[in-house]
Parts: C-alpha cells; structure tokens; sequence
C-alpha cells in the first residue's frame, strides 16, 4: 500500500507528463504492426495495458482533482462533463450498472487482444467460438444497462472520461523572490514575480473561468434528464443496435466469411437501428434530441463505414480497390510510407473480427 500511495502521488505531480506520454505510446502501437514478428500481438497488448492502466489514472486525478477543489472551496477544479454526470448518477443508482459497465469497458479494450491470442493458440474454429462468447456476454450488459437506466439509450464509451485538467492539479511549491532593503530590512517582491509576462493564455484561462459560472441548459438538467426514456419505436431500434453484432457473428457461423449473407444482415440491423430511433424523435412526446443524443447517435453513424472493410464487402470489393490504388502510390517517396502502414491492416481486417467490428 506504501508503494501504491507513492505511486499516485508521483502521479498526480507529474499529471501533464504522464497524460502526453500515454497519447505518445498510444499513437506509436498505430504503426507498429508490420515492423517485425508478432509486431500486432505486441501493439495491442501494449495498447490494451495502456487502456486498463488509463482507467486507473483517471479515477486516481478526479480523486485528487475534487480533493483539491475542497480544499480551495474551488468547486469548478471538480465540475464533471455532462457525461461524466450521467454516468456516474447511474453508476451510483445501480450495482448492475456500474458492473456492467466495467466489464464492457474492459472487453472493448482487451478484446483483439484475446482474438488474435486464442488464434495464435488454438486457430480459426477456437478464434470464432471466443468471439461469439464476448459478443453474446456483450448483448446481456448492455442489455442490462438498458434495463438498470430505465429504457434510455446506452452511451458510449462506459466508463467515465478524464475531463480533470492536469494543470489543475499541480502545486506551487517555489517561493517569491524577495529583495530586502539594507538600511530598513523592508523586504519587497521582485519585479519580475509581481507581473506576468509569459501567460499568452491567461485571456482563456479568464473565459474558461467565467464560462464555468455561468449556467447552460446542460448544468440545469438533472442526470435523468440527460437522456429521455425510449418510446416503443426507440426501444425496439436500441435493441437492435445491441443485438447487431450477435446477429453478425451468428451468420458468419452459419453461412461462412465469404457469404454476403452476415454483411447484409448485419448492414439491414445497423440501419433499421438508425431508422428506428431516429424516427422515435420524430413522433411522440421526444421532438428534439439532448446532447447526449446527439453525440451517440453521431458516433454510431459514423461505426457504418466500418462495414465497408470487412465480410465479403471487404474482401472482394474494398481490398482490390485498396490494392490497386497501393500499387499505384508506393512508389512515390513520402506516400509510400504510408502505403506501407496500410498494406500492414489489411490482412488484420479480413482476419481479425475485433478489429472492424464496432462493436
């Protein structure tokens, strides 16, 4: 516990350093896959252990963030995101939900991961088998989650975000610089510390302040109020939302990869979802989306062109077309870098379910 205790307060004095330095390592395991043996088993377990241990640091700084704000009597140093709020009103409300949420958060990380290891282990029949356990153990949490906050739309991803500024956490430890007269003893601050002339941001830090006073729509809602309770319509497409990538996998077992069969199947659920609950919004009591909404319902319909690299959507249209075009480009000096990061993916989007499946 000494050892932990030192940790986190390493941490939380060095919060600027150790946030930049998770981006850097989680960009570089982007381009590694390719760069030599096992290079994608290694890029993903250092990008799943990257994840999990982010999930810590963020609990540990919004732990020290509202500790600091009770101690400044600084409220905004703690203010949550409007998600943040949300979510943790019904982590809060709900045992299932705050369970069900960290184990879909740890699957959505760690699940290439044990793809491409029971592959490697067991082959294509075992890989299959893994992948439809998650998918099925997935559709019973979210499908729990729906139920835990009362028929409202699932938001993604489920575990809170780090909206705690490192800057706020740090401490002034260095003193002013004081100059004492030598006939009256007086001291006097130094000129240089009694005006600041390296703050170019210090206008924003103004806005960024009084923006946290005033009151918006958003920080008058209740959590509840977040996200309206689904009609009939809104539930029907948000179940199918949750069941769309079971139906997907399903098919895939019964019809094979090379089948257009789960691609359709798959491409007639994604938009019958969409369909559905936006339709819901049009009818009935819920004529305007909330924010929350909104911003859902932006990401799933950007998770579509997912479908455009895998199933045999991917295999006999996108990656010829991929391929031509990679022939034509690698040539060339600086593109051909990039041609060659890409030609890396492509035979982990035809073999590696996870990976595409946005799910």
């Amino acid at each position: 516990m000494e050892y932990l205790a030192q940790y986190e307060n390493f941490l939380i004095k060095n919060a600027a350093q150790i946030t930049s330095f998770e981006s850097s390592l989680r960009s570089l395991t982007y381009i590694l896959p390719g760069r030599f043996h096992d290079a994608e088993f290694a890029s993903q377990a250092v990008y799943a252990a990257l994840n999990l241990v982010g999930l810590y640091h963020t609990s540990i700084l919004r732990r020290a963030a509202q500790h600091k704000a009770k101690e400044l009597n600084q409220p905004e140093l703690a203010q949550d995101s409007t998600f943040n709020k949300y979510l943790l009103f019904w982590k809060q409300r709900s045992k299932w939900n705050k369970t069900a949420s960290t184990f879909l958060s740890i699957i959505a990380y760690t699940q290439v991961l044990i793809e491409m290891g029971v592959r490697k282990k067991w082959g294509n029949r075992a890989q299959w088998k893994i992948i439809a356990f998650l998918e099925s153990f997935k559709v019973l949490l979210r499908l729990g989650l729906l139920q835990s906050t009362q028929d409202r739309m699932t938001l993604s991803p489920t575990h809170l975000q780090r909206d705690v500024d490192p800057a706020s956490l740090e401490t002034k430890t260095g003193k002013s610089n004081l100059y004492r007269g030598e006939r009256t003893g007086n001291e006097w601050t130094c000129l240089k510390d009694s005006f600041v002339f390296d703050r170019p941001d210090s206008t924003k830090d103004i806005d960024a302040f009084l923006m946290s006073k005033v009151l918006t729509p958003e920080k008058l809602r209740q959590p509840p109020q977040m996200v309206h309770i689904l009609s009939w319509l809104g539930n029907l497409g948000e179940i199918l939302y949750i069941l769309r990538p079971l139906i997907y996998v399903l098919c895939i077992l019964k019809y094979g990869q090379r089948s257009w069969k789960p691609w359709l199947y798959s491409i007639i659920a994604e938009m019958g979802s969409q369909f559905a609950l936006r339709k819901s919004f049009d009818t009935g009591s819920m004529t305007t989306m909330l924010p929350l909404e909104k911003q859902e319902l932006a990401r799933r319909t950007q998770l579509i062109w997912f479908n455009f690299i895998r199933g045999a959507f991917y295999t006999r249209i996108t990656r010829p077309k991929l391929e031509h075009c990679c022939n034509r480009m690698e040539s060339k000096p600086i593109i051909g870098m990039a041609v060659g990061i890409l030609r890396d993916y492509f035979s982990l989007w035809e073999n590696i379910y996870f990976y595409t499946s946005s799910s």
